[in-house]
């Protein structure tokens, strides 16, 4: 394990008042028809319990829902529209992405109202947010991959009053002559943790190590550049984020390493692997080899952490891409790793696309909920119990199919 640190403060302001940023949303602007539903126990609507999105003919359309277990659920022609993937539900409120703008939607018996809006233009200008990350602690996170500067922007939002604590453009450390390519970052405690695909322009001549650069949150300052040495590729993951933090504080963390990805043969050849960071540092004494436990190259595209130790992983086998078309084809193989006991139990569910889904955020009762969306077929939200093996699993809703790709699935309640 390798360690070096940046003393210097590396963030840029902007430098504007942050008054301006806020946009009056007086008027309900619901942006669709929803339906009436009845309040529950909670005081919390009742058909806004889910939330599905859709990417249907290249356009962004969501719809929230009581049910996901039974019947039909239908986002083509109905619901609202908007990309529910780049988003986040917290407390009974949705934040999204709109036209140069961060949306807050409000879950109300009539369905989802527009509350406010914060310009994300006058933030970054010229460039844009691509992710949103809940903190766990009444702040949102915005970020993007960095510009060929290594600058990457961010905003720190206060949920509370919907405004901007902190913005601008975050500096990456060079690392032995290397820029960061692509980043992802997670928040824990009075940390933040990029994941990053370290290189050179034109994503040549790749960072042979994983690489993690963690900064002291909310100050964004005295970056520490963690290196493991276990494998290669990105720590940044591509739609989904790679690092996880367990219910006891540490981050487990795969790599993507596929050639697909950053076309680099000799350093796919590396495995692919979860590694842990504990106490702020990468932990050397675990390693988990997921591609020991298969005779050909692998690749994890996404993964989401569904608790006590467990992670449903989009497996793909380098073999079955040959253009980068062939990821939106039945490719995807999901499976349950557990990282505690290091095993991978591949579910006996519909090859599919997962590398399109970027949000499963839908966990109860010791159930984890997906869409899968088969290529060219049908789509369902499957349940499956957490731990329970390739079988643990009932098909749930049916959903819209035939290339319509699920992209997203929340619980906001």
């Amino acid at each position: 394990m390798k360690t070096n640190k940046f003393l210097k403060a590396t963030t840029a302001s902007l430098f504007l008042a942050l008054s301006v940023f806020s946009i009056s949303c007086n008027d309900t602007d619901d942006g669709g028809n929803n339906g009436n539903g009845d309040i529950d126990g909670d005081s919390n609507p009742i058909d806004s319990k889910y939330l599905v999105g859709a990417d249907v003919n290249e356009e962004g359309f969501y719809t929230a829902t009581d049910n996901i277990s039974t019947g039909e659920i239908s986002i083509v022609g109905s619901g609202y529209e908007g990309y529910a993937n780049l988003g986040a539900s917290v407390d009974g409120y949705f934040y999204s992405f709109g036209d140069g703008t961060l949306d807050k939607y409000e879950f109300t018996d009539s369905g989802m109202e527009k509350r406010d809006a914060i310009s994300t233009e006058a933030l970054v200008p010229g460039s844009f947010y691509r992710y949103i990350t809940y903190t766990g602690d009444g702040e949102l996170f915005l970020s993007n991959f960095p510009n060929d500067d290594g600058e990457s922007p961010y905003a720190i939002i206060n949920l509370d009053g919907f405004t901007v604590e902190k913005h601008g453009f975050l500096k990456l450390p060079e690392v032995e002559g290397k820029n960061a390519l692509w980043t992802q970052p997670i928040v824990s405690g009075d940390h933040v943790y990029y994941g990053t695909l370290y290189g050179e322009p034109r994503w040549v001549n790749i960072s042979d190590d994983m690489i993690t650069v963690k900064f002291d949150y909310p100050s964004l300052t005295n970056p520490e550049v963690l290196t493991s040495t276990k494998s290669s590729g990105s720590t940044g993951g591509y739609r989904t984020n790679a690092s996880f933090v367990t219910e006891n504080g540490d981050i487990y963390q795969h790599n993507l390493n596929s050639v697909h990805w950053h076309e680099d043969a000799d350093l796919a050849a590396s495995p692919t692997v979860f590694v842990r960071i504990k106490d702020g540092v990468y932990d050397d004494s675990y390693t988990f080899n997921v591609s020991a436990s298969y005779t050909e190259p692998i690749a994890i595209w996404n993964a989401w952490y569904a608790g006590n130790d467990i992670v449903y992983a989009n497996i793909v086998k380098e073999a079955d891409i040959t253009v980068w078309a062939d990821l939106s084809a039945n490719t995807g193989k999901l499976v349950e790793i557990n990282l505690a006991t290091k095993s991978v139990t591949e579910l006996n569910i519909p090859s599919a696309p997962y590398v399109n889904l970027f949000k499963a955020e839908c966990i109860e009762d010791g159930k984890f909920h997906i869409p899968v969306s088969i290529n060219g077929g049908a789509a369902n939200i499957y349940e499956i119990t957490i731990g329970g093996g390739a079988d643990s699993f009932v098909k749930g809703a049916q959903l819209d199919g035939s290339n319509v790709y699920i992209n997203a699935l929340y619980r906001n309640f």
